[in-house]
């Protein structure tokens, strides 16, 4: 794949997923607080719904997810990036979309 294409990939898929997570998060908005598990829970559906429209390489929509190597916490705690240097695409785009319905 070609530099350019590889970006507009990439930038498609991030719009992409930026339209499924304002969807998703208005499933979980009865939920109350963004916790990390939670959060986790969102990407993978996020993840899932894009994938199975197969739109999207592998290769782009793993760009978006948190990786692995990052260990972002999994469990019930209020998920916060306030000290966060790296925020993943996903994970950004699902915390701004609580934010305005909560």
């Amino acid at each position: 794949m070609l530099d350019t294409d590889y970006w507009l990939e990439l930038t498609a898929a991030d719009e992409a997923a930026g339209r499924v997570v304002k969807e998703i998060v208005m499933r979980h908005r009865c939920s109350g607080i963004l916790t990390w598990a939670l959060l986790h829970q969102i990407e993978g559906e996020v993840l899932a719904e894009l994938k199975a429209g197969g739109e999207h390489s592998a290769l782009a929509l793993n760009m978006l997810r948190a990786a692995p190597v990052l260990g972002y916490p999994k469990d019930d705690r209020p998920a916060s990036f306030s000290n966060a240097g790296i925020v993943p695409i996903i994970f950004g785009q699902i915390e701004e979309a609580w934010n305005l319905l909560h």
